[in-house]
């Protein structure tokens, strides 16, 4: 260990003489070690830190060593919100008052997070902050309003309560919309006085989106314009990373983004113009559904010419052309000059787009339609690998990039993440040790008898098994699933059997997640966003049911993309994709050294199938049975007081 970590972590360190009964976590320190070495021989590593071993203390000690005594800037990069705010609340302002290094540290978040004068200015011209919302939506709106006169910070997250899209959007702006240095507002502008104190600081705490938005940037113009240039990379959750990169490096375009362009053409007085887009955006959209609709198209676009561009995409350069003449206009207001420019970059862009996806023009690229719940229209647009950009723009233009997730290898191994990111030969690896002790604490459960998840009586062994572990466990079971399909088929056989049970949808994640957590004896199910980032200690988690192997959709676009040009895919993508999504999921279980639960998987597969040993190698070393009988047993032998 280096002696600045020794100095921190040991016995008789900082940490034991700051908090009464500290304890030296092995799988921290091992984690810290490799983010030090990284940082100070100037490497590439990959660390998993499994739940409790205290990643954001881990990696915020050598950040902070190295910004104070090399004068390191250090980027800290995550997937959520949750996690940037609990490193800017609490991480790294305990790191401030317990380590003898000063450093400063900020929060920038993509400039959509922030109040826009300018925006809410011109929304107010047009009526639209009051009278246009229905109860709740104008309910929002007040208490944004009278939020907005006392905020420092312009931040979104200051409200007590996540605003809609239709609200939020009333008084905020994306970058494309932002009227730069032109804006009237650019000396008070929160997003900008954000970014000055980013400038300013030692470690900057930002997410994946805004990342890749200055690697973006800076590969076409050279500048460290989006975030302050940086020497050190830390990526937390970084299992994310290849996926959050494939859709900021995609696109998408649709009627109504086409059609909110038509107001730069009313703005400019060309009423005209503005009804010809709007009309054009309806009729090529709607042709591009009925073709989504027709027995030629399966999954993703492979026809080029499908659909005939030339009037939309016409009317789009057509509003470019109009508004390219104002930004040359020289006797124009800066401003409507400011908001002319930003016209013709989109118009100009979603032009490029359509006629992209409808020749599939790149073959890096994955095309497809995507048809919402009216059946309207979006074309979409992934690139299928990021590796070549992210290690000719990320690993190769940085000092040092730390990959740190209680999740990041498969089967025992970092190969499957080190494919999809791209990190370069020679990065350092950890896998830090869990804190938990697995074999006491959890019991896996393979039932037997039931049929293949492939056979069309899968769905009700699946919901009569939920039952009975809802009854076992006395409620107190979180249930993740592969398909609404199976979720809807479970909560119709198990609500109303004595327990409150919730079912992802009828409130927000945030919501459900927290009456879970207080109402001990109740039940949540849920899919996709609730295989990860819930944290539930105690006793109100005790069952964790999982219906599938969580294979990645064979009609996702990316995945048939992936499949057709790598004859291995199932081994090489399938397989790791689904190990990893599956720790996450067993994951929720076990979240303190106090806590005692059993998973339940339904798949067979994973018992009987040659690849089901790779996903038993990757999860934790817990006890197993096929029997769900033994789980009683196994609680009261656990010492689980709770079982009572």
């Amino acid at each position: 260990m280096s002696d600045y970590l020794d100095e921190v972590f040991g016995k008789d360190g900082l940490f034991a003489a700051r908090f009464p009964g500290y304890e030296m976590r092995d799988g921290q320190v091992a984690l810290s070690r490799i983010v030090d070495q990284a940082m100070r021989e100037e490497r590439h590593a990959l660390g998993e830190g499994p739940c409790g071993t205290g990643k954001g203390v881990a990696y915020g000690v050598p950040a902070v060593y190295h910004a104070h005594h090399h004068k390191k800037r250090v980027v800290i990069a995550t997937a959520n919100i949750a996690l940037q705010e609990q490193l800017v609340t609490k991480d790294l302002p305990m790191l401030a008052e317990v380590l003898p290094w000063k450093f400063s540290f900020a929060l920038l978040k993509g400039r959509n997070n922030y109040w826009c004068s300018d925006r809410a200015a011109e929304s107010e011209g047009r009526g639209e902050l009051s009278g246009l919302y229905d109860d709740e939506q104008d309910r929002q709106m007040d208490a944004v309003l009278a939020w907005a006169k006392g905020t420092a910070t312009g931040d979104m997250s200051e409200l007590s309560f996540v605003p809609l899209p239709q609200v939020w959007s009333k008084v905020s702006v994306t970058s494309d919309e932002c009227k730069g240095e032109e804006c009237r507002f650019r000396e008070t502008c929160f997003s900008e006085r954000a970014k000055e104190t980013a400038k300013a600081a030692d470690i900057v705490v930002t997410n994946y989106h805004l990342l890749f938005a200055h690697l973006a940037v800076r590969r076409e113009t050279g500048q460290d314009l989006v975030l302050p240039s940086f020497d050190l990379l830390v990526l937390d959750e970084a299992h994310e990373a290849a996926e959050i990169a494939r859709d900021f490096f995609g696109f998408s375009v649709s009627e109504h983004s086409v059609g909110r362009l038509a107001r730069y053409a009313a703005d400019f007085g060309d009423k005209k113009l503005a009804d010809r887009l709007r009309r054009e955006a309806e009729a090529f959209f709607s042709r591009v559904a009925s073709f989504a609709r027709s027995p030629a198209y399966r999954r993703r676009l492979k026809t080029p010419g499908f659909a005939d561009t030339t009037t939309v995409v016409g009317e789009l350069r057509v509003l470019a052309s109009k508004a390219l003449a104002r930004v040359e206009d020289e006797g124009l207001e800066r401003e409507k000059r400011a908001t002319a420019r930003n016209a013709y970059r989109l118009a100009t862009t979603a032009a490029e787009r359509i006629t992209e996806a409808v020749q599939q023009a790149d073959p890096g690229k994955v095309y497809w339609i995507d048809l919402d719940g009216k059946g309207r229209a979006r074309l979409k647009a992934k690139p299928v690998d990021v590796s070549a950009v992210l290690r000719a723009e990320l690993f190769e233009q940085t000092d040092s990039v730390t990959l740190v997730s209680a999740t990041l290898t498969a089967a025992g191994t970092f190969d499957f993440v080190r494919r999809e990111v791209g990190v370069p030969d020679g990065a350092l690896e950890v896998v830090a040790e869990t804190p938990f002790d697995f074999e006491r604490q959890a019991l896996l459960i393979v039932p037997e008898g039931l049929p293949d998840p492939r056979e069309p009586t899968f769905v009700g062994a699946v919901a009569e098994v939920v039952r009975r572990v809802i009854e076992l466990c006395n409620g107190r079971t979180l249930g993740l699933f592969t398909s609404y399909k199976n979720l809807n088929a479970v909560y119709e056989r198990v609500v109303g059997n004595g327990h409150r049970v919730l079912r992802q949808g009828e409130l927000p994640r945030a919501e459900l997640t927290r009456i879970f957590k207080e109402d001990i004896s109740s039940v949540l199910l849920g899919t996709d966003s609730f295989w990860t980032g819930i944290d539930v200690p105690g006793e109100a988690l005790t069952g964790l049911v999982i219906d599938k192997l969580p294979f990645p959709h064979p009609e996702d676009p990316v995945i048939d993309a992936i499949c057709e040009r790598d004859p291995r895919a199932f081994q090489n993508y399938l397989v790791p994709k689904a190990i990893i999504t599956l720790r996450q999921g067993v994951g929720r279980l076990i979240r303190s050294q106090k806590d005692v639960g059993v998973v339940v998987l339904l798949d067979r597969r994973i018992a009987e199938k040659a690849y089901g040993r790779q996903f038993l190698k990757s999860l934790p070393p817990m006890l197993t049975t096929r029997r769900l009988e033994n789980i009683s047993r196994f609680l009261e032998e656990a010492g689980d007081a709770r079982a009572g």
